[in-house]
């Protein structure tokens, strides 16, 4: 059955408003129209009359995106449409009933999302787990298993940690680098793990710690700076950090670290200048060169706060 004029019109007023499929005349409701209207965007789902919400209307939702499975009552959702959701994104395990979860479904849902590990039930866990210790039984495997998604570098064997599975897992998820042996945390693996994740910083060996290294993790994310050792806070590296998303707290009674204490008191009036900080934070100041602080205040307490 075609849409109609009508409900093309209804269609897109949704499309600007969700809600307007409250609206909507219940002649006009149909199951096409429903389905259409999910297929535009899932999250139209939530206005969907439960009498209306169909398989084919929620499995069409959970295609489109599986974040969908949360908007479906337990009693519509079947193992097709859970599984759908799980493998696309692991964590929708927690919205998936307990009776239609199976090993099947727990195993794709760690392999997609390892977090996804807490939602599986106590009958199931030991049966996952070992799927899981198969699942890793040789070097190939890990290997393929690490380039789908690094943080299933916890579950490969010492034996087969070389550091080439080891810098592809990283490659892929920065925070794998939790997982890699101390012994194989070396100078490329350490680089790319902060390329992908530059708060992973704080697993690399102090020794790696290079300029060059800090450098890279905070052009990944700015806030890496925290991550930086105070040696290693040069020029570039603090400009760098500020260009890539490193901001600093509003002073107040109850915040004393505003990040400003990790610039190099040599380093302040010049980042102050060149990065025309006054214009972003009000409340900070530079005088007599390098002295810096927070101008009186700022919070209206009357007070201010002195960061040298």
């Amino acid at each position: 059955m075609a849409i109609s004029k009508e409900q093309k019109e209804w269609l897109e007023k949704i499309s600007y408003d969700l809600e307007e499929l409250k609206k909507v005349p219940e002649e006009l409701l149909t199951e096409k129209f429903c389905l259409v209207a999910v297929q535009e965007d899932y999250r139209a789902l939530e206005y969907v009359h439960d009498a209306l919400k169909t398989e084919a209307v929620c499995l069409a939702a959970v295609k489109v995106d599986p974040d969908a499975l949360q908007l479906i009552p337990d009693a519509m959702k079947t193992e097709a449409m859970c599984l759908i959701a799980v493998k696309a994104k692991g964590h929708m395990l927690e919205y998936v009933p307990d009776a239609l979860k199976t090993e099947a479904m727990c195993f794709a849902a760690v392999l997609q999302n390892e977090p996804a590990r807490k939602y599986i039930p106590e009958s199931l866990k030991a049966s996952v787990e070992e799927a899981l210790k198969n699942a890793f039984s040789t070097e190939a495997l890990c290997l393929a298993k690490v380039q789908k998604n690094g943080m299933m570098l916890q579950y490969v064997p010492e034996e087969f940690k070389t550091e080439a599975i080891c810098l592809t897992a990283v490659q892929n998820n920065g925070s794998s680098l939790e997982y890699v042996p101390m012994q194989m945390r070396t100078k490329a693996v350490c680089l790319a793990a902060v390329q992908q994740n530059g708060m992973v910083l704080g697993l690399v060996p102090e020794a790696l710690k290079t300029e060059a290294l800090c450098l890279a993790a905070v052009q990944q994310d700015g806030m890496a700076l925290r991550l930086v050792p105070e040696g290693m806070r040069t020029e570039a590296v603090c400009t760098d950090a500020f260009l890539h998303g490193f901001t600093l707290a509003s002073p107040s009674r109850y915040v004393k670290d505003t990040g400003w204490e990790l610039i190099p008191d040599d380093l302040k009036a010049i980042l102050y200048t060149k990065l025309n900080l006054g214009k972003t934070y009000y409340w900070l100041r530079v005088d007599a060169g390098i002295s810096s602080g927070i101008s009186s205040g700022s919070d209206g307490s009357g007070y201010g706060i002195e960061l040298i």
